[in-house]
């Protein structure tokens, strides 16, 4: 009686492995192994990366163009043209950098390997934001294939800083020339991973302020014993604990909000702290770095003052310093009376695809975007997927991968199709100003 069922259980066993040989060995997903390959860590050198677009689209007969408006920050630009290129464009946004990755921290495989175990891709890149890149193109190249002719041009962009805040790739590149060139009319940008059958869809981005404190005072041998408000721990212990409370206040909102909407809270972590030349020398300064993600609805000239009160109270001789300080995004409208939400809507709903519409706890490209004046989505074919952006052993199922493909070629061709007459002159119009 028990040779069927080691027979059955055998061949189900077999089929699975046929099954995960075959995806492991499609082109798309080889091309996707390819490019986690290429090591894109920030200030890296992205010649390697440059070449790998360059590849792809020659081999589609594309034009190919590389604006460099910072030494060795290229942005590249892939353009698939439409039968009108007199009206605005559909501009497909990713990033080519990704955040560090050390084996040596955990990795169960070396993070630039792109190895497959069980169907699922594991590197950097994975999921911030490398997968998305290779289906943009892969839906486009489909597209092509069928005979699909799309009304409006389409271009690919793959900025080289997203993860340093933009400062040398998307905020340069929207003041250009070669920008104004695209003519765009709605950007797509990253999305992210969620462990929910429902893929979220961003239609606005939350500030990015990342803040330097010093606190300077006395240093001296270590077995002295000055008191607290003259040293330079002892003053950054008060900065430390005024922001963690605020951090308090604002985690009892995040426990409110749920994962649908990080809107209404500002999240608050410190991430580095420096200072001290010897284990015996009390430290003549010390450095703290915040990362704050503003609420939505927070006046920045409100939350700035506050700063300057919190460190004002915190001790003399104390420096601030803006590592990044952006302005607040506006909101892209997600209503019918939107023809770029509508077009990626009725997509979605055509495919029974559930998307759903949120403020994310994070930050991309796309906040500049708007703060142009161009509507935005964020949005990244990955559900029932660990969010993993950032983490050691940032990983991606094949599978998902893959289905995400004719995801992005439905909500393509859709957006790529919308009749000139439907968009205004005026595409701020489809931007909502929450906070000032």
């Amino acid at each position: 009686m028990w040779f069927p069922v080691i027979i059955v259980s055998t061949c189900i066993l077999a089929l699975q492995e046929v099954t995960a040989a075959a995806l492991a060995s499609d082109p798309a997903v080889l091309l996707l192994q390819e490019y986690v390959q290429i090591n894109t860590t920030s200030n890296n050198n992205l010649t390697p990366a440059v070449a790998f677009w360059k590849k792809l689209a020659d081999a589609e007969g594309l034009p190919f163009n590389v604006v460099e408006l910072n030494q060795g920050y290229p942005i590249v630009v892939i353009k698939w043209a439409g039968s009108n290129s007199s009206i605005s464009s559909i501009m497909l946004n990713s990033h080519m950098d990704v955040v560090p990755a050390k084996q040596e921290d955990g990795w169960k495989f070396p993070p630039f390997s792109a190895h497959i175990e069980n169907g699922v891709m594991y590197g950097r890149g994975t999921q911030d934001m490398k997968s998305v890149s290779i289906q943009y193109y892969e839906a486009l190249r489909r597209l092509k294939a069928n005979g699909v002719t799309l009304l409006r041009d389409v271009y690919m962009t793959l900025m080289p800083d997203e993860e340093l805040g933009a400062e040398k790739g998307m905020i340069p590149f929207l003041q250009s020339e070669e920008f104004a060139k695209l003519n765009v009319g709605v950007e797509l940008d990253e999305g992210t991973s969620y462990d929910i059958p429902s893929i979220p869809l961003f239609y606005q981005d939350k500030v990015v302020w990342q803040i330097e404190v010093t606190c300077h005072g006395v240093a001296a041998h270590g077995s002295t014993f000055p008191p607290n408000s003259a040293t330079a721990t002892g003053k950054c212990a008060n900065v430390i604990n005024r922001f963690l409370k605020f951090r308090d206040e604002e985690y009892a909102k995040y426990t409110k909000a749920g994962i649908t909407d990080a809107g209404p809270y500002t999240s608050v972590n410190l991430n580095r702290i420096n200072g001290g030349v010897a284990n015996n020398v009390i430290p003549a300064s010390v450095s703290l770095t915040f990362d704050i993600r503003l609420g939505t609805s927070v006046n920045e000239e409100e939350f700035e003052a506050r700063i300057n009160k919190w460190i004002a109270k915190a001790g003399d001789n104390i420096t601030l310093t803006y590592i990044n300080k952006n302005h607040q995004s506006p909101a892209t409208v997600i209503s019918d009376s939107n023809p770029f939400w509508k077009a990626f809507s009725s997509a979605a709903a055509k495919i029974n695809l559930p998307i759903m519409p949120m403020v994310p706890p994070g930050s991309t490209d796309a906040r500049h975007v708007r703060r142009a004046g161009y509507p935005a989505f964020g949005f990244s074919p990955m559900p029932n997927t660990p969010f993993l952006l950032h983490s050691v052993n940032e990983r991606l199922d094949i599978e998902v991968f893959l289905k995400g493909i004719p995801i992005y070629q439905s909500i393509i061709e859709s957006l790529a199709s919308i009749p000139a007459a439907d968009v205004a002159d005026n595409l701020s119009s489809y931007l909502i100003y929450t906070a000032d």
